[in-house]
């Protein structure tokens, strides 16, 4: 699943904060779900490769690494 795509899902949660990490476990960047249109196009076209909650109001997703 594409990044966008499950942003978009949880677009609705407004107290949803959501953590985007890379591949090795390093946080890129952490945003309230409602302003998932600030990730930028090349993170968003990303795959999803493992969702973790964290707690009810907060979810880590780890990326599969960027293609060339």
């Amino acid at each position: 699943m594409a990044l966008s795509d499950l942003l978009v899902a949880l677009a609705s949660n407004q107290k949803l904060y959501i953590t985007l990490a890379d591949n090795d476990g390093t946080a890129l960047i952490t945003f309230n779900a409602v302003g998932y249109t600030s990730v930028e196009s090349d993170l968003g076209a990303r795959i999803v490769k493992k969702i973790t909650i964290d707690s009810p109001s907060a979810v880590t997703v780890t990326l599969e690494p960027a293609t060339p």
